[in-house]
């Protein structure tokens, strides 16, 4: 049965755990997270009823992190289970880790051998220089997909694992996790960029539970009976117009909406909208040094003159740290983080890169400025769902005079084609915001 074929059940009592494990404290007597969450109670009652998967749809900015980190903190208090939490990168990984010390969870983020205690780890987390020290722990263990790959389950097994923005990662990976643990939960946002594949994945190309496809869609796929199906329905991050636009372009079966309180950007006096295009004259291609350009004089305007205002009407003047350019070519990023090398802090990377990370305002180059025609990579709908859902108040789209002449050419020759289609409706849409 694969994956699935060695599922177990969690404990049914605390007598399941061993004595050596530190009794779980007591239930808070305030509101815990679960009784004003839903999904969360959803997730617990789905993970202590011994379900063998579970995956948690969620939009952007919805609070996958903070659901993540409450579900492992009260099946480890609550329930003395051993849960271990991957994540996809090593950044994500010690935010998760933080994340959890927040909220007085008993976590360690599990390193190499070599490696020492990061410094921007939060001293109340613990931290596993290598997998001889998991054998004494007794609490949450947060590491990165690949180096829980590389963990033998004679070290250490888990009862349960939750991972962080699995859409991120491999069928193929969450396969390999089966020793780890009996149960799985999959946390993520379906719209993000695919996973990286770097062999030949063309055999695999026409099966819906290839190896290749994200991990969430392939179990789904391969187990639809099996599997425990939760989703976030609100949005934090995102604002009614923004919510508006991704919505049904990239979440046709999300249907979410946005509980962000009012919030927007105020230059000079000018109250910005949402989301708004400018057109840019490109005649070089996707490197023309005119996208960089532009980008930098925005990010430089919104930090000179920008202030955020809330709901209560109060300004926070914006800074570096609270702007960002998102490229979809690392070529692109290194012109305008040149441009921009006398204002440290601006946030500049690709799509990629920026997956799960968030600002006050953004600005964005197209994925098919540049270009003359409709490549695959950029008509890719995760790469520009990323980039126009990564801001709370402002986000600025770059996009090239000719990328609607481009489109339309697209589906003349691919009638049929809906990944062109719903980039024409975008496109249609910021053009009228």
């Amino acid at each position: 049965m694969g994956f699935l074929g060695s599922v177990r059940t969690l404990p049914e009592s605390s007598t399941a755990r061993s004595n050596s494990e530190p009794t779980p404290k007591p239930v808070p007597t305030s509101l815990a997270a679960h009784e004003t969450d839903p999904t969360l109670a959803a997730a617990l009652f789905a993970a202590w009823s011994g379900d063998p998967a579970v995956v948690i749809a969620s939009p952007p900015g919805a609070g996958k992190t903070r659901l993540v980190v409450h579900l492992a903190e009260q099946l480890q208090r609550r329930a003395g289970l051993r849960v271990a939490i991957a994540a996809q990168t090593r950044t994500q990984a010690l935010d998760v880790t933080n994340r959890a010390a927040a909220i007085g969870a008993r976590v360690a983020l599990l390193g190499s051998r070599e490696s020492r205690r990061p410094l921007d780890l939060d001293p109340r987390a613990g931290h596993l220089e290598g997998v001889n020290f998991l054998r004494n722990w007794r609490g949450i263990v947060v590491a990165t997909t690949a180096r829980w790959l590389w963990t033998s389950e004679r070290d250490f097994t888990a009862d349960i694992c939750i991972v962080d923005e699995a859409w991120q990662m491999k069928y193929a990976d969450l396969g390999g996790l089966g020793p780890l643990s009996a149960q799985i939960v999959l946390v993520g946002d379906p719209g993000q960029i695919a996973p990286v594949v770097t062999g030949d994945a063309r055999r695999w190309r026409d099966w819906s539970a290839g190896p290749q496809r994200p991990a969430p869609q392939a179990l789904l796929a391969a187990y639809p009976e099996s599997v425990t199906r939760l989703n976030l329905r609100q949005t934090w991050r995102l604002g009614p117009p923004t919510t508006a636009l991704i919505q049904p372009a990239f979440y046709p079966d999300l249907p979410f909406d946005s509980a962000r309180p009012p919030r927007h950007i105020q230059l000079g006096e000018s109250a910005l909208p949402e989301l708004s295009l400018q057109q840019v004259p490109v005649m070089a291609g996707p490197g023309d040094p005119v996208l960089a350009e532009t980008a930098a004089e925005r990010i430089r305007e919104l930090i000179d003159g920008g202030v955020v205002v809330d709901a209560s009407g109060q300004t926070t003047p914006l800074h570096p740290s609270d702007v960002a350019v998102i490229t979809p070519h690392v070529e692109q990023a290194s012109a305008i983080a040149a441009r921009l090398a006398d204002v440290p802090g601006v946030l500049i990377g690709t799509a990629n890169q920026a997956q799960g990370l968030e600002r006050e305002a953004v600005v964005v180059i197209h994925p098919l400025a540049g270009y003359r025609e409709a490549p695959a990579f950029g008509t890719d709908l995760g790469r520009l769902c990323v980039a126009l859902s990564r801001h709370r108040a402002h986000a600025t789209v770059l996009v090239d005079a000719d990328t609607d002449a481009v489109l339309r050419h697209a589906q003349a020759e691919a009638p049929g084609n809906t990944t062109l289609a719903v980039q024409q409706h975008v496109l249609d849409t910021l053009a009228l915001s």
